[in-house]
């Protein structure tokens, strides 16, 4: 079992907040550390949310606030990767258990092997696992929010718009729960594959075309050849007047992956729903813009929308934990230069020491 680096500062700044570390303790303090261990933020690694499925594509990790808790709001992280890459660590969403959430990232199958709709299966399928396993793990099934970036904020999207849609529930995993989710954040993510390609500008760097595409090896073709396909995939395609889901969304103004018009798009229909929804524009030309200031307004939103009515502890312990999960974060991002044909997730890091508890 592992972690990647880029948890390590962010787990560094909320050890340091809870007197968890050692470095510089007395017998004395060590000794009360010892006795609060319960006190750590705890993580169980890989869990399988597919009976008898070990694959990797099935498997979510949980991370718990500090101390005793029940009840507590759970926030599921979806990570991006043009749909056929990446990994559900790292993860942004850490300086959250400071506040008393708890964290679960989420992998799913990719594509080219496995087309739309096997992504949004997969996810709904986790959340029917955590709602399904609450009590065990002291979640509130009532208070389940999601963010996903790039092509985890399209899922993310497509998750909270569908909410009651049985079309898109599948048959994996738990069945007989619900896999609605009651807050979404989206960053720079599809909203309307259909319309996607005609937004682009000219210097874009998203292939829309080959046989490599993400749209196309997500969807078995481009959007201009499988339409209803891609009108499936959509999540504006969803959003009705009665939808009771409050909706964050960030963009890049000049985002050189996503049109920034696809969360224009998003908005303008969320909004039709009579559910809150803000979006936000990132003044920036990067496709990722991972910071302290763009997650305090993540942390805000989801302390606003599912939150127990509560201030951290120590402010200036939680911008620490903020910055140390953004520095990280993006010290494992490709610049956007590169990202052309990946919606790319963070990259993997090296190996660290945290409390764990083996998965179920």
């Amino acid at each position: 079992m592992r972690l990647h680096t880029a948890f390590s500062m962010t787990f560094l700044s909320i050890a340091l907040f809870f007197n968890l570390t050692a470095c510089g303790s007395t017998p004395a303090e060590a000794e009360k550390k010892d006795e609060n261990k319960e006190a750590q933020p705890r993580v169980i690694e890989n869990v399988s949310y597919v009976d008898k499925d070990t694959s990797a594509s099935h498997m979510l990790d949980l991370y718990f606030p500090p101390g005793e808790h029940a009840k507590v709001p759970l926030l599921v992280w979806i990570h991006g990767g043009a749909w056929k890459e990446g990994d559900k660590q790292p993860s942004p969403m850490m300086p959250l258990l400071v506040r008393g959430f708890a964290v679960a990232g989420i992998n799913y199958r990719f594509a080219p092997e496995h087309k739309f709709p096997a992504q949004i299966h997969d996810c709904k399928a986790a959340i029917r696992w955590l709602r399904k396993h609450a009590d065990e793990y002291g979640f509130d099934k009532d208070r389940i929010g999601v963010f996903g970036i790039s092509a985890g904020g399209h899922l993310a999207s497509l998750l909270g718009a569908t909410n009651g849609v049985n079309e898109l529930e599948g048959n994996v995993g738990v069945t007989g729960e619900r896999s609605d989710v009651q807050a979404v954040v989206t960053w720079c993510g599809p909203s309307n594959l259909i319309t996607m390609h005609s937004q682009a500008g000219p210097n874009d760097q998203l292939d829309y075309d080959s046989d490599k595409a993400p749209i196309t090896m997500f969807l078995g073709g481009t959007a201009e050849q499988k339409p209803e396909l891609a009108k499936a995939a959509s999540p504006v395609t969803y959003l009705k007047p009665g939808l009771k889901v409050p909706c964050l969304i960030m963009h890049a103004e000049k985002d050189p992956v996503v049109p920034f018009a696809q969360s224009k798009e998003l908005y303008d229909a969320w909004k039709k729903t009579g559910a809150p929804v803000t979006l936000e524009s990132v003044k920036t030309d990067q496709h990722i813009f991972i910071s302290v200031p763009t997650m305090m307004t993540v942390i805000d939103f989801f302390q606003k929308t599912l939150g127990d009515k509560m201030k951290p502890a120590s402010e200036a312990s939680e911008n620490a934990a903020t910055k140390a999960a953004a520095d990280e974060h993006a010290d494992s991002t490709k610049p956007a230069s590169k990202a052309a044909d990946t919606l790319k997730q963070p990259s993997a890091g090296a190996d660290r020491a945290l409390e764990k508890t083996p998965g179920k």
